[in-house]
């Protein structure tokens, strides 16, 4: 017997009877040389089948809820059973289903404050399992919606809509703001001697109705309606010592120059990501939520928990502006122990920016690049910058190129008391902002910004949350911390189910 293409088929039949047919189908394509591929795909159908039908089973061995005409709650509230079982839908990774059962409440008109049969299984309150919502998140967190539904028909016969799917992100992403809040803070001993915070921001698409709530941030250089979603990480790392001369070579991709083996890797990266977005007070008053200070309070709090008593911490990011004037709000950690860093990386994107104006030939930009950047390692950045102005000067500089230079001299004034490179390699410490511009990667850029998407606001908020989660080494944590939260508000009244006797079958 085939069972492909045939879902829930043969639904009435035991357990025990369908694994004895799906062992039968094995045998008939054992004797027939049935190909394996053709096997795989009927028994993966039967094994949907024997999964659906045992929930079924497990469903009707609930029984239909029946507590009495009424219950009286633990602080005295009378609730009264529906005239009739109420029909609730269930969708499991297996299938759907209904639940047939009678539901309590204070009156005909009234919400329903009791559902019996749910509270036992614990179950949410939306359509879909608590199980079925991870599973589908597994596609829609790597993919765009409607590839996901996709992908889920595939894989479990199911036609699951993208508005089901935005739904349950929805969901989950209000849930995963509320555990990334309270990150469990990892055991000491376990952390890297450095603790560093470090973020930037990333442009989203938008739709432009939510485009117009928040300020655009740089609309020569991001056209369109992207807003920028601030990222904040807060990680720890061992020292790793290196010579400016290998860090000129590893910005060179120089083969002939081995770098020292063993680089330590972060530990325990926590990242968020914020937008600025308009929000309601509970008088109905609008205000503007700045991302920036969401992100930089969550990083304090983290930082609170992770740092140790005189501990030092790096920041270490680009030059924007309002980054580091965020830190400086938000930050708690006193100026006598804290790290400014500035990142190597965009450092070097100025130096070549002055290369390219006083040579045209790519092998003397490459060699004059080469050359400031060292100084600039070696801890000679004011003088590199002096010696900017002189050339500037003989060479008697005008219009874009003369403009080009004094942005270049300016970045590096602005910046010099974040330069002290020399001192940071000889302590060990990271001097590029790798972690977080991987997470604006991995975390925004690969998800958010394919081709054509335009994202409303809130769906964007949440899918950042559930990848922030998604990308961390707590999402099993995660799945247990938010059922635990929910059931404990959910189902107020499960105390009211201890002589509540479930259905026996016999045999």
């Amino acid at each position: 017997m085939s069972m492909a293409d045939s879902p829930h088929a043969i639904k009435g039949n035991s357990l025990m009877v369908l694994a004895e047919q799906l062992e039968s189908s094995i045998r008939e394509a054992a004797r027939k040389g049935t190909p394996l591929h053709e096997v795989e795909k009927d028994t993966f159908q039967w094994v949907l089948e024997i999964g659906h039908r045992a929930i079924e089973q497990l469903l009707i061995l609930q029984g239909d809820g029946n507590l009495g005409e009424s219950v009286v709650t633990a602080e005295g509230r009378r609730l009264d059973r529906s005239e009739e079982p109420v029909e609730r839908p269930l969708r499991t990774v297996f299938g759907e289903h209904t639940i047939r059962a009678y539901v309590y409440a204070e009156g005909p008109k009234k919400a329903v404050q009791l559902r019996p049969v749910d509270a036992r299984l614990n179950l949410p309150p939306g359509r879909c399992s608590y199980f079925f919502e991870e599973f589908s998140q597994y596609f829609c967190v790597d993919q765009a919606f409607g590839q996901a539904s996709q992908g889920l028909a595939t894989v479990l016969r199911q036609e699951v809509s993208v508005n089901t799917l935005e739904h349950i992100n929805r969901r989950m992403g209000e849930q995963a703001e509320q555990f990334l809040d309270c990150l469990p803070t990892p055991p000491a001993r376990k952390e890297g001697e450095l603790l560093v915070f470090t973020a930037d921001g990333k442009g989203v698409p938008l739709v432009k109705a939510d485009a117009q709530r928040v300020p655009a941030f740089d609309k020569a250089e991001r056209p369109g309606n992207r807003r920028m979603a601030t990222l904040a990480a807060v990680y720890t790392i061992d020292p790793y010592m290196r010579t400016p001369e290998q860090i000129v070579a590893a910005l060179f991709r120089d083969d002939t120059t081995p770098g020292p083996k063993h680089r330590p890797p972060p530990r325990f990266k926590h990242v968020t990501a914020r937008f600025s977005r308009m929000q309601e007070d509970p008088d109905g008053e609008l205000w503007e939520s700045n991302g920036s200070i969401e992100a930089f309070c969550w990083a304090d709090e983290q930082i609170k928990a992770r740092r140790h008593p005189g501990q030092k911490l790096l920041r270490l990011m680009d030059g924007q502006a309002s980054l580091w004037d965020a830190a400086d709000s938000c930050l708690n950690v006193p100026p006598e122990d804290t790290v400014d860093i500035l990142d190597i990386l965009h450092v070097s994107s100025y130096v070549w920016r002055a290369a390219k104006v006083f040579s045209s030939l790519r092998e003397q930009q490459e060699t004059f690049a080469r050359n400031r950047l060292l100084r600039m390692l070696q801890g000679e950045a004011s003088g590199v910058v002096a010696g900017l102005r002189q050339m500037a000067t003989k060479r008697d500089l005008k219009g874009k190129d003369l403009e080009e230079i004094v942005t270049v001299c300016g970045y590096f004034e602005k910046h010099a008391h974040r330069m002290h490179y020399d001192q940071y390699l000889a302590a060990g410490y990271p001097i590029a902002t790798g972690v977080i511009e991987g997470a604006c990667r991995h975390l925004v850029k690969d998800r958010m910004e394919r081709s054509g998407m335009r994202w409303r606001l809130a769906g964007a908020q949440s899918m950042l949350h559930v990848r922030a989660v998604y990308q961390s080494s707590y999402w099993d944590d995660f799945h247990r911390d938010r059922i635990t939260r929910e059931q404990r508000k959910l189902h107020l009244h499960r105390a009211l189910l201890r002589n509540y006797q479930p259905v026996t079958l016999a045999g």
